[in-house]
């Protein structure tokens, strides 16, 4: 901010000090302390304050891009849109005309390009399958009920496994020295 070597504090120290005396002065010393620190305040919230407009500024810009090119492409997609309807359209009016035409009417029907002339159904035939199954709903659901059953009683069959009941690690006698 201001550009003071030591030499020169030292001096407007050493002024202070004569014309306000040892009493007044820390009291001064404080309060244009204080002002130095609202006037750094001031300028830094300032700053901040410029900074934020230029950001937002620089954001309505691309708001602004953004939106040109959104327009050019639903322009160009709308384009592309009604060429295509146009291709569609003038197909539909093709295959009308071709249908309606009492030339069509009279062609051969399509032959029958099969080599042995059965005329098989595809639905008839039955393909082996190269996958392995994996299990069906129904079977999952039956292992879950198992599951469930086998948790919920206890298994009795075989010895005890423990004589007795296992002793809790808070029960155990403290030795304190």
């Amino acid at each position: 901010m201001f550009d003071f070597s030591f030499g020169e504090l030292a001096l407007i120290g050493t002024v202070a000090l004569v014309v306000l005396g040892p009493e007044r002065l820390p009291r001064v010393a404080r309060t244009v302390g204080e002002w130095a620190g609202k006037a750094q305040r001031y300028v830094a919230q300032v700053k901040s304050d410029i900074n934020r407009e230029v950001d937002l500024a620089e954001l309505k810009k691309l708001q602004d891009e953004a939106r040109d090119v959104a327009r050019s492409i639903e322009s160009t997609v709308q384009g592309n849109v009604a060429s295509f309807q146009a291709g569609i359209d003038s197909t539909v009016k093709s295959l009308n005309t071709g249908f309606n035409d009492p030339a069509a009417a009279t062609a051969t029907p399509p032959t029958d390009y099969s080599w042995d002339g059965t005329h098989e159904v595809w639905t008839d035939r039955v393909f082996p399958r190269r996958f392995k199954p994996g299990p069906s709903m129904y079977d999952l659901a039956e292992e879950i009920a198992k599951l469930k059953r086998q948790l919920s009683m206890p298994d009795t069959s075989g010895p005890p496994r423990h004589k007795r009941a296992p002793r809790a690690r808070v029960n155990k006698t403290r030795i304190r020295r």
